[in-house]
C-alpha cells in the first residue's frame, strides 16, 4: 500500500512502459488523442509520463496525476465549428493576388478546415472563374470562402466582387482593409438572413472582418448603418425584411483579429491587441443585447505550434 498521500497510486504497466529521457518525452507529445499518467520513476527520481496500464494501490510506479486526452478539435470556441460545419478551428488565407489557391481552398475544405481564396489583386474574370472552379468542386457539402478587400479608389469592382459572390452562393466571405462600412459588404453580408419556423434568425452568408484596430472592429460588431440599409433596399440589392433583420445583427459574427504577420498590418502585439478586440466584443454584445455568439480568433505571426497554441490559451475561437 502507498504511504505518500501526494500521489494518486502506482501505476501498473501491464505490458505498457513509461517515458523518461528527453527523446521519448518529445515522442510522448504526439500522442495528444490519448489520456496520460504522470509517473516518477522512483519515490525520489526523474518525473515522466505513461499511457496505458492502470492505477492502483499495490506495485508500480508512484502516480501523480493523470490528464485526459485532447483533441484538437476540442480547442477554440465549438460554436464555431458548429456554426461552419467544419471539423478544426483552423483557417487560412486569403493571401491576395491568388497567393491562397483554389487547391489550397480546396484541400483545406476537404481536412474539415477554412480556407479563403485570395481573390484581392485579381481580375473580376479570373475571380469568377476561380470561384466556379470551388462551387464545382466544394459547393456546399464543404466550407468554404472568398476574399473581398475594401477598394475606396475602385469602388464599382468591389461591389462587383460581392455581387458575384451573392449570385455564386459563396457562403463565406473575408473582409480586408476595410477602414468603413461600404454598401458592398452590407449587402453582401445581409443578404438571405431570414427568420427560421422556430422564429430564429438566420444567415445565409457570412462575414470574416479580418480587422486590427478597435474601431473598425466596434464597426463590424455593430448593426449596420439604418441610412445605408435603405439605400440597399432602394437599389434592390436587399428586401424589407433583409433589412429589418439587419438591425438586430453586426455585419460579422466572426472577427479575425490580424497581429503583425510581417506585411502591411499595423504591427500590432497580438497578447495586447486580441485582449483589446475582445472587451470591444463583450461591450457591444451588452448594448445590442445580442443573443447568439460573436467569435473572435486570431491571425498573424502564427507560423509555429507553440505560437498556434499561445492564440488558444488567450481565447481565440479560431
Amino acid at each position: 500500500m502507498r504511504a505518500d498521500s501526494s500521489i494518486l497510486g502506482v501505476w501498473q504497466a501491464d505490458g505498457c512502459s513509461a517515458a523518461f529521457s528527453p527523446t521519448a518525452l518529445h515522442a510522448a507529445i504526439e500522442r495528444v488523442r490519448e489520456p496520460v499518467h504522470i509517473v516518477r520513476e522512483s519515490p525520489q527520481g526523474r518525473i515522466g509520463v505513461a499511457f496505458g496500464g492502470s492505477v492502483g494501490q499495490s506495485t508500480g510506479l508512484p502516480c501523480l496525476g493523470r490528464l485526459p486526452c485532447l483533441y484538437p478539435e476540442w480547442l477554440g470556441d465549438r460554436s464555431f465549428l458548429e456554426v461552419h460545419g467544419l471539423r478544426f478551428p483552423y483557417v487560412a488565407g486569403a493571401m491576395a493576388n491568388g497567393i491562397n489557391t483554389v487547391a489550397l481552398v480546396q484541400a483545406m475544405a476537404q481536412a474539415g478546415m477554412l480556407g479563403f481564396f485570395g481573390a484581392a489583386g485579381l481580375s473580376l474574370e479570373r475571380v469568377e472563374r476561380s470561384i466556379a472552379e470551388l462551387e464545382s468542386s466544394l459547393g456546399e457539402r464543404h466550407a468554404w470562402g472568398s476574399n473581398l478587400i475594401h477598394s475606396p479608389n475602385e469602388p464599382r469592382l468591389e461591389q462587383a466582387v460581392a455581387d458575384l459572390y451573392v449570385r455564386q452562393r459563396v457562403r463565406r466571405v473575408s473582409a480586408s482593409a476595410y477602414m468603413a462600412l461600404t454598401p458592398a459588404i452590407v449587402g453582401y453580408a445581409f443578404h438571405g438572413v431570414r427568420r427560421d419556423p422556430a422564429g430564429h434568425i438566420q444567415r445565409s452568408n457570412f462575414v470574416f472582418a479580418k480587422i486590427s484596430r478597435p474601431e473598425v472592429a466596434s464597426r463590424f460588431l455593430s448593426p449596420p448603418p439604418a441610412e445605408m440599409l435603405e439605400a440597399l433596399v432602394g437599389q434592390g440589392r436587399l428586401t424589407r425584411e433583409e433589412a429589418s433583420l439587419a438591425r438586430q445583427l453586426p455585419v460579422a459574427e466572426d472577427i479575425t483579429v490580424e497581429a503583425d504577420s510581417g506585411g502591411h498590418t499595423d504591427n500590432q502585439a497580438l497578447t495586447a491587441l486580441f485582449p483589446t478586440i475582445c472587451r470591444v466584443r463583450d461591450a457591444k454584445v451588452v448594448e445590442h443585447g445580442y443573443a447568439r455568439p460573436i467569435r473572435v480568433g486570431a491571425a498573424g505571426g502564427l507560423g509555429t505550434p507553440t505560437a498556434t497554441a499561445a492564440a488558444f490559451a488567450l481565447g481565440a475561437a479560431f
